[in-house]
This record gives structure tokens, C-alpha cells and sequence, in this order.
């Protein structure tokens, strides 16, 4: 596993300890959650993208050239 160094305001790592603490976990282990969740959020909307793209290219549905006007369409 690798080591990572990060610069943070003294009172934001004193706070975040602390809360680390009250939670019963340590402040590594918050910002690993906080780094993995990060990751898998960015994976699943490039999963989604890809979905997406598949369904595109499966889909019949073809847009044409206009051969029509607003009037047209509005006609009463």
C-alpha cells in the first residue's frame, strides 16, 4: 500500500481526528472510504456512458433531414 502526503489546515485535521474518533474509525481509513467512493462514482458513469452508447447503436431510431415548416405543424 502506498503512502501519500497531504497538507491540511491544523484545526480541519484536528476536527476531522476528532470526529474519526467519535466514529470509532481513524482519519486513514475516512479519507481511503472518501478516495474509494470517488473512484467508484467516476466508474459508474463511465459504465453509464458506455450503456448508453450500446443503446444508441442498437436503436432504429434515425433523424432525418426537416421537410417541414412551423407553419405546418401549427396548421388548424
Amino acid at each position: 500500500m502506498a503512502n501519500v502526503t497531504l497538507k491540511i489546515e491544523d484545526d480541519l485535521l484536528m476536527k476531522a481526528r476528532h470526529l474519526a474518533a467519535e466514529k470509532k474509525t481513524s482519519f486513514n481509513a475516512i479519507i481511503r472510504e472518501k478516495i474509494e467512493e470517488f473512484v467508484s462514482q467516476d466508474s459508474r458513469v463511465e459504465t453509464s456512458l458506455m450503456g448508453l452508447e450500446s443503446f444508441y447503436d442498437r436503436c432504429n431510431a434515425r433523424v432525418g433531414a426537416k421537410n417541414w415548416t412551423r407553419d405546418e405543424i401549427h396548421e388548424r
